[in-house]
């Protein structure tokens, strides 16, 4: 599948959302709607259509880091609408943007989140049950949808990873997987490895199988480029790394995914063991030069059904959770189907 027919693919989507979309804007009163797809492995969030006029700028093809996201912020505090963005996250992109009110359903196929159905403006406005029950029946609807849109996403993916792997077969295939698959500071899996090998797990298709996900990230990390310099940043990420590279076995596998995020991944790993490993890793780092001046949190999720997608998004939401609890803690969350 070629770029110009997965645009065309969006276009027909897009077509098919449009009345969705602007029956939420009747609904909430609100001037802006739109849907998103969300891929919590590229740890990205796509807008794909949009309804309304308002003053905040919110754009069908828009993309963002996962952390930045709204979304993010509203799921994670475990609700669907906060009338007053600016007060409650004021350094969000929301705030920054004008939003008074933002709402966020989550849009799901086959117990997976897979986007959200949002709503915004620039006023203080609140919702009723009523309307909260209709949108929610709208964002049901949006779910098969976005599901194809999801495995088109995800065909394109496996094709590119196809054509990447038959190109390198005629070069030196393992020493420049290595360089396009490894971050260069830490030597780990940088986003591009990451999401190879978790597709891996995810194509196994195992349902009865333990996998536990830690999400790590650190406390102050600004502060501390801020008040030691950069290589005093780049240090304390090497030291973090070496200390996952110690702590993982063969068949696990570590990375970062970009400024102090890192995410491991534990196969066949209860809720115990990553609890004493999440416990060991922290330890050992506060043990390191750098741990004497901040500390680490780290968000755990484990599952006993095998990968999905989710766990990663529940490992980034035990990781929120350790943060706004104060620094240095751990949080394990349990995956469901």
């Amino acid at each position: 599948m070629d770029s110009s027919e997965l645009e065309s693919r969006l276009r027909t989507l897009q077509k098919a959302l449009l009345p969705l979309i602007q029956l939420v804007n009747r609904i909430s009163r609100l001037e802006t709607a739109f849907v998103s797809y969300i891929d919590p492995v590229a740890g990205r969030q796509q807008v794909v259509a949009v309804s309304g006029d308002g003053e905040i700028n919110i754009v069908a093809g828009d993309e963002l880091d996962w952390h930045d996201s709204m979304c993010r912020l509203i799921f994670n505090d475990e609700g669907w609408i906060q009338s007053r963005v600016a007060k409650r996250y004021p350094d969000s992109i929301g705030a920054k943007s004008g939003m008074n009110t933002f709402f966020a359903l989550p849009v799901q196929y086959n117990n997976r989140l897979i986007g959200s159905l949002c709503g915004t403006s620039v006023n203080e406005t609140e919702l009723n049950t009523e309307q909260y029950e209709q949108i929610q029946l709208i964002a049901e609807a949006v779910s098969w949808q976005v599901s194809q849109w999801q495995r088109l996403i995800k065909l394109q993916r496996r094709l590119q990873t196809s054509r990447r792997h038959l190109k390198q077969a005629f070069q030196d295939k393992e020493s420049l997987r290595m360089l396009s698959e490894q971050d260069p500071l830490t030597g780990l899996l940088n986003r591009r490895g990451f999401a190879d090998l978790w597709q891996s797990c995810i194509e196994q298709e195992s349902t009865d199988s333990d996998i536990s996900v830690m999400a790590l990230d650190f406390d102050n990390f600004k502060q501390l480029n801020d008040n030691f310099g950069h290589q005093a940043g780049d240090d304390a990420l090497k030291a973090l790394a070496n200390i996952l590279t110690l702590n993982i076995r063969d068949y696990d596998f570590a990375a970062r995914l970009g400024g102090d995020e890192f995410m491991l991944v534990l196969p066949t790993c209860k809720r115990l063991d990553a609890l004493q490993i999440s416990e060991r890793i922290q330890q050992q780092y506060l043990a390191t030069l750098h741990g004497q001046s901040h500390t680490i949190s780290i968000g755990v999720a484990v599952s006993e059904q095998g990968a999905s997608d989710n766990l990663l998004l529940l490992a980034d939401k035990a990781l929120y959770q350790a943060k706004n609890s104060g620094r240095g803690v751990i949080i394990v969350n349990t995956f469901r189907r």
